[in-house]
């Protein structure tokens, strides 16, 4: 009997601790990633995908499911040199060029060799996406980054992995859109990373 009511009270538990990690709105809506030997003798690109999971609506919902990837790409000396917002529909795939699309037009006109990717996960606000303001954060994405490693002098070869999930403290969100908005001010045109 006693082990009965032990085994009840931990399987409580264990489901009230599911639904509370389910319903929090902070989980899954902040990834890293990376990129590294932009500036190769090879000409060789690395890719960032991310996905739409489908979490808030599915492709026949109002507004189909769309949500905010909010994309702010740093050098490896932790200046934003681009920012964008792009939106995905839901089970939808958005597949970015680190050299085209995400390091192009950089703020100080010179492409970083590497640097870091964080991407955050929001509502549109209305119809639009905007890097530069915070939004409402929904945990719906995935996203993965391919690199382009040098095991050896002259010898390039790329990998693929996970882009990972980080906890998004309420300073780090209040200063991305604040650091996108000062970037995109101060570069005019520049500074402006592209969703194609």
């Amino acid at each position: 009997m006693l082990k009965k009511v032990v085994f009840l009270l931990l399987a409580a538990m264990m489901l009230s601790m599911i639904a509370a990690a389910q319903s929090d709105p902070t989980s899954d809506v902040y990834s890293v990633g990376y990129f590294n030997n932009r500036n190769n003798p090879t000409g060789a690109d690395q890719f960032m995908y991310v996905i739409n999971t489908g979490y808030i609506g599915t492709p026949l919902s109002s507004g189909e499911g769309t949500l905010c990837a909010n994309i702010y790409v740093f050098d490896a000396v932790q200046e934003m040199v681009e920012c964008c917002a792009c939106p995905i529909t839901a089970n939808a795939l958005l597949a970015l060029s680190v050299d085209n699309s995400l390091t192009a037009n950089p703020l100080t006109s010179v492409a970083p060799a590497s640097g870091v990717i964080k991407l955050v996960s929001t509502k549109p606000n209305g119809t639009s996406c905007d890097p530069t303001k915070a939004g409402i954060l929904s945990p719906d994405f995935q996203a993965w980054g391919t690199h382009l490693q040098q095991p050896t002098s002259g010898t390039f070869v790329t990998t693929e992995a996970p882009f990972l999930s980080a906890p998004l403290s309420a300073a780090e969100y209040a200063f991305l859109p604040q650091a996108c908005t000062f970037a995109q001010y101060l570069g005019t045109t520049k500074g402006v990373c592209a969703c194609k």
